[in-house]
């Protein structure tokens, strides 16, 4: 018993899967942008170079590792990990198979709430540590947008909450069997994934990481290992929140039950999420790359005066549907 959930929770549907699933993201990020913009993508690691984010990561490790002497050296180093901790953590709660998750409990949705937090905090320490000028900039305008979008982003979480009367995402997937809840709550599903392009620093929201500007954000002084872990974080990242945005809103695996055989309804359970979850990704990678960089004060202004107040209201109505 405890083999199949160490299984379940490394492996398969837990951290594993979702990190290759971040490996694919990013290759799906890399040529839809590339199409868009009339280029041809990665095509060399493996076929139709779908290798080449997993080639750059251990590309990446075997690099020097360059460490500042103005650097806090153990933060610099060990930071990274905890960093990759955060959205490690949240895929375990992601249902895959069914409307269970591998770990569920009543509350779980509050520790996803510390998860998105825990992660603009660990950036930011991981920005200080390294000391660098460009990092320095970066960091203060991570932290006015993160100011911007994290209370949309929670309102946003909190109405398919209302709407199942839970705070467990596996009791939020279990409620939509019969409507999605982007259909009754669609201004928190768009805010959602406004303020997940905010938290992932993806245009229009990449002015921390803005490398016209700033080099490479809070990532300037990073190499080797390290500057490896923290892009596989990122890549993580997106697969979770776009698995979250498909537990919240899109019901999740759930669909048609086509088979009484429990084994062959999980497999049809895992392709309905699979196809749910390229969706919202495929949706983040074409508002990216059509979008231009906005600038902070841009960004602060959209946030607290457009879309706090569009996320209040769809809460207001949430209430009113639910009482």
């Amino acid at each position: 018993m405890i083999a199949t959930q160490l299984f379940e929770i490394l492996l398969f549907p837990g951290l594993t899967f979702f990190v290759w699933i971040g490996f694919i993201f990013d290759w799906l990020d890399r040529k839809t942008q590339a199409r868009m913009q009339s280029r041809r993508g990665p095509i060399l690691a493996g076929p139709f170079g779908i290798l080449q984010p997993v080639a750059d990561f251990f590309k990446l490790t075997s690099k020097e590792e360059i460490i500042p002497e103005i650097a806090d050296k153990f933060v610099f180093l060990f930071g990274p990990s905890l960093f990759f901790s955060a959205p490690a953590m949240g895929t375990i709660f992601i249902p895959v198979l069914g409307a269970q998750a591998v770990v569920s409990n009543d509350y779980d949705l509050l520790f996803v709430f510390f998860i998105l937090g825990f992660s603009a905090l660990m950036a930011t320490m991981l920005g200080y540590a390294a000391g660098g000028r460009w990092s320095i900039v970066s960091i203060g305008r991570l932290v006015v947008q993160y100011t911007g979008y994290e209370v949309p982003l929670i309102v946003a979480l909190v109405a398919p909450a209302l709407l199942a009367r839970s705070l467990s995402i596996s009791g939020i997937v279990a409620a939509q069997q019969n409507v999605w809840f982007i259909a009754l709550a669609p201004v928190s599903f768009c805010v959602f994934i406004v303020a997940a392009l905010a938290e992932l620093e993806k245009p229009p929201f990449d002015i921390p990481s803005a490398k016209t500007e700033i080099v490479g954000g809070w990532m300037t002084e990073f190499s080797g290992r390290p500057l490896a872990y923290i892009k596989l974080t990122k890549e993580l990242a997106y697969a979770f929140l776009s698995a979250l945005a498909v537990s919240l809103f899109l019901g999740g695996p759930l669909g048609p039950i086509l088979f009484a055989n429990p084994i062959l309804q999980s497999i049809l359970y895992f392709i309905y999420f699979i196809v749910k979850l390229f969706a919202v990704g495929f949706l983040i990678f074409t508002i990216k790359t059509a979008l231009a960089r906005v600038r902070i004060d841009q960004a602060a202004r959209l946030f607290w005066i457009v879309i706090t107040p569009l996320s209040l209201i769809q809460l207001g109505l949430v209430m009113a549907l639910r009482w």
